[in-house]
């Protein structure tokens, strides 16, 4: 008994000669980089919130007036991972920020904020000292800061700096003593000026 298969093999192997191969790697590679694509414009969008978000608070907190610390800020950079695996359905994440109010003054403390005090490397930035002069022990008080020099030929003087919260620490004069009332203090006990009349 002879099989009667040879027409239906001619047949099979002609459909498999036009069918092709089914090649799934170039499908799993495009979807791949469309998910790429998407993390990385999700982290983007993520990063300008969190961006306009610290630019808002700086903005409200220096819009209320009074000495305030400058915030230093750091825009986190987007992770993207590349992977050939195969993709699988997500949908696409939203980052939301809170909302940040300014700081509010507690009722219960009326003492005003003052600002740091700065180093005395910030002061010779400030002050432009002869060579092989620095700037040594700085003392403040409130928004002054007093430093005194070391240095070749040098007397009993001090250097007085003020801070404004409209342009940070600046330069304000020098000498060996300092009248209070001459710089408009009228109250407190700093130690580097004397009330006088």
């Amino acid at each position: 008994m002879s099989d009667n298969l040879g027409p239906l093999r001619r047949a099979m192997s002609d459909l498999a000669e036009h069918g092709g191969n089914t090649d799934l790697h170039e499908r799993v590679l495009t979807r791949s980089r469309k998910l790429q694509r998407r993390t990385t414009v999700a982290a983007g969008a993520a990063a300008t919130v969190a961006v306009l978000a610290v630019g808002g608070v700086v903005a409200v907190t220096s819009a209320g007036g009074g000495p305030s610390t400058p915030v230093a800020t750091q825009v986190p950079t987007p992770a993207v991972t590349t992977t050939t695996a195969a993709p699988t359905t997500t949908t696409p994440s939203t980052t939301t920020t809170p909302t940040s109010k300014p700081p509010s003054s507690s009722p219960t403390s009326k003492r005003p904020r003052y600002p740091d005090c700065p180093t005395a490397k910030a002061l010779e930035r400030l002050y432009e000292l002869p060579q092989d002069w620095r700037f040594v022990k700085v003392h403040c008080w409130r928004t002054w800061a007093t430093a005194r020099v070391e240095g070749p030929n040098l007397g009993d003087g001090a250097f007085l700096f003020r801070y404004k919260a409209s342009t940070g620490w600046r330069y304000h004069s020098q000498g060996s003593a300092f009248n209070c009332n001459d710089l408009g203090i009228t109250s407190g006990n700093p130690t580097f000026c004397s009330y006088q009349d």
